[in-house]
């Protein structure tokens, strides 16, 4: 008899379990459902049907179901399966979409064998949920944050023509501090409002006559939230778009070592110079600013303090290798012109060049190759650099960049005409008012440590990072063609953050993707950005990320490519990732591509602070990513976001302060076909 007690004891706590279990994977199977079917409604273009957008709504169920169950389960594609099916809802056919989860089933007790026992052979334990596309009901949300809102001080979220929902629950410690779990709070005259109101929590906080949450304020009173929906999780509209589905930074790349030097050292006089000045001796000596200085060299042991009226390299030449140890130095009062294929220069470069100074040719069927250790420092007049590959290192202090790879204070025009750019140290434009342009081309710049000494030297204090933009214009990029054709390709990768100060007038981001990672786009107080066809990606993991920092009286306008870019989720050849992105070479993610439809991705995982400040104004035609940031809004800084089939905002948190103001509005665009994607569709849970 004893034996059979403990098998029942033993049945009864595996049961139990068993039972608890269930209610888990239950979640898993509806909010899979659920996932499916707004993929489904929001992502399909017109051409799939349902059953060829299966494998992707998969994806999207297996998201929401690890997120639902807090990954207990570890879900993958071969544990959650979801099934499409023809339905009509009011004469309307429409696509049902049934998620199913499978688990391993547990057992303690009831495995064992002997008297009494059950000897229950291992299983699965599953669970079955379904979710209805009804036609007719208003879009998904446009303002989706994975917390909680927190508005006062007279601020304001406006989802102008599209739900606001938050997913802040005090299971996950997510909910608004010092409520009993409330999703949302308002205060001071704070306000959320848009056509429908979702909180996951039990509640949202708006005493009387302190603001308002919900649908319609002008016919609600005041603190009333009669119009928000609680207990109510929403499943994230972006949960296919994650940290595995924008390709990393380039692992790495080194500038390359020069080739060894044969052969005697020749120098500047012995030869190999001539000069049309009579009775100069060696144009190349301080002071002899009337000479014309043209020299052939080969191998320098030092080209310093030069001191001619021009100086021209290699003339008439476009091939040939020039070494030059010791450093490259001085001044030229007109012109100076670096012709020939490849220059390695070790020792820096520091010159000044009245009129201008032009590295390569826009003649040249090879393009140049330039290296420079040591820094890279040009002043005066213009800098043009044709189309090449370069390679500027800074100073060095152990594994440190102590100096800018290259940096001028030119006050009229730096051009970079394109091509391959590599930057150790940064560039910095710290001086003067140029006009900088950076052409189409794959650019990687690691960060310049910073200036210790407290008068900085050339540099101003605190300009650091992978690219400075002080006073100036700066334009990234190629303008876009106006006949429809694409654009040139364009990566620009700011490996310790791309900062703007507040002395740059304008700065315009033409097409591309613009990676940035161990600092933040930092745009300082006062300059106009724009942007066409462009995204931001921010790379890291954790409150270290980067982050986009706007701080007051800045005004940015950027737009994200619709076109000859690559899509975050859907169907198609160019949906992220794939091995034509994967592969390319030189790698960059995206082939220089943008992110349909996402102006900045913030990986998920990167919980960096995202701040807009003191009247900062930024204007987005694309959505914002950011899943595990909080944002932060002040002393009337705002932003008006449009989006197209993405929502406008998806971040993990929002406190809004001082009359901060987010505005957001999407378009959902419609399709036909079986199960066809609609502005005007509803996701049901019906089982």
């Amino acid at each position: 008899m004893t034996p059979v007690l403990i098998g029942l004891a033993g049945f009864a706590v595996d049961a139990s379990y068993w039972y608890q279990q269930e209610e888990s994977v239950q979640s898993a199977a509806d909010a899979g459902a659920i996932a499916a079917a707004l993929a489904y409604t929001k992502y399909n273009p017109a051409s799939s049907s349902a059953s060829a957008f299966t494998p992707i709504a998969q994806n999207f169920a297996v998201m929401a179901a690890n997120k639902a169950t807090n990954n207990q389960f570890s879900l993958t594609t071969s544990s959650v399966t979801v099934t499409p099916t023809a339905i009509t809802v009011n004469g309307t056919a429409s696509t049902k979409w049934t998620a199913s989860v499978q688990i391993p089933r547990a057992s303690f007790f009831t495995a064992a064998t002997g008297p009494g026992m059950f000897g229950i052979a291992p299983g699965n334990q599953g669970a079955t949920g379904s979710a209805d596309v009804i036609p007719g009901a208003a879009p998904q949300g446009c303002v989706f944050v994975n917390g909680s809102i927190v508005v006062s001080g007279g601020g304001k979220i406006d989802g102008t023509n599209c739900p606001v929902t938050a997913n802040g629950t005090a299971a996950h410690g997510t909910s608004v501090p010092g409520t009993n779990g409330c999703s949302m709070s308002v205060s001071g005259s704070g306000e959320i409002i848009g056509t429908q109101v979702g909180a996951a929590g039990p509640c949202v906080s708006a005493p009387p006559y302190s603001g308002y949450i919900g649908t319609n304020q002008s016919a609600t009173p005041a603190g009333s939230t009669s119009t928000v929906t609680l207990n109510s999780v929403s499943p994230d509209p972006m949960a296919g778009f994650n940290t595995n589905n924008i390709a990393p930074w380039n692992p790495g790349w080194t500038v390359p070592t020069a080739p060894t030097e044969s052969g005697a050292a020749l120098t500047p006089n012995l030869g190999y110079n001539k000069w049309n000045q009579p009775g100069v001796g060696d144009c190349l000596v301080a002071g002899a600013y009337n000479a014309a200085c043209e020299l052939y060299p080969n191998y320098l042991t030092g080209m310093t303090n030069i001191g001619v009226n021009s100086l021209l390299l290699n003339e008439g030449t476009t091939s040939g290798t020039t070494f030059i140890t010791g450093g490259f130095s001085g001044q030229s009062n007109s012109t100076t012109v670096m012709n020939g294929d490849n220059y390695y220069i070790n020792g820096g470069m520091n010159y000044a060049s009245d009129t201008s100074l032009t590295i390569g040719s826009s003649t040249q069927t090879t393009p140049m190759t330039m290296v420079v250790n040591g820094g890279t420092y040009l002043t005066n007049g213009n800098a043009t650099m044709y189309p090449g590959t370069y390679y500027f290192s800074g100073a060095q202090s152990g594994s440190s960049y102590t100096g800018w790879g290259l940096s001028t204070n030119i006050s009229s025009t730096i051009s970079l005409k394109g091509s391959t750019y590599y930057v150790n140290g940064g560039i910095g434009i710290t001086n003067g008012s140029p006009q900088v342009s950076l052409n189409s081309g794959l650019y990687e710049l690691s960060d310049y440590a910073g200036n210790s000494n407290s008068a900085c030297g050339i540099y101003y204090c605190g300009s650091t990072g992978a690219f400075y933009a002080g006073q100036g214009t700066y334009v990234f990029g190629n303008t876009p063609p106006t006949d429809g054709s694409a654009p040139a390709p364009a990566t620009y990768y700011f490996d310790g953050g791309l900062t703007i100060s507040g002395g740059a007038s304008s700065v315009v981001f033409n097409p591309g993707i613009y990676y940035i990672r161990n600092g933040n786009l930092t745009i300082g107080s006062g300059p106009t950005v724009t942007g066409t066809g462009v995204t931001f990606v921010l790379e890291g993991s954790g409150p270290t990320g980067a982050a986009f920092i706007i701080n007051g009286g800045a005004t940015i306008s950027l737009s994200a490519p619709t076109t000859n870019c690559v899509k975050p989720i859907g169907t198609g050849s160019n949906v992220y990732p794939v091995s034509q992105y994967q592969t390319a070479s030189p790698y960059d993610g995206t082939n220089g591509q943008g992110i349909c439809g996402i102006v900045i991705y913030q990986e998920a995982n990167n919980t960096a602070a995202d701040t807009v400040n003191e009247g900062a104004s930024g204007t987005f035609n694309g959505g914002i990513y950011a899943a595990g940031a909080p944002l932060t809004l002040s002393g009337a800084g705002s932003m008006t976001i449009s989006s197209t089939n993405v929502p406008g905002l998806e971040v993990g948190s929002i406190n809004d302060s001082g009359s901060g103001k987010v505005s957001v509005s999407e378009t959902v665009t419609s399709s036909s076909g079986n199960g066809s994607s609609s502005a005007n569709s509803t996701i049901v849970l019906v089982n």
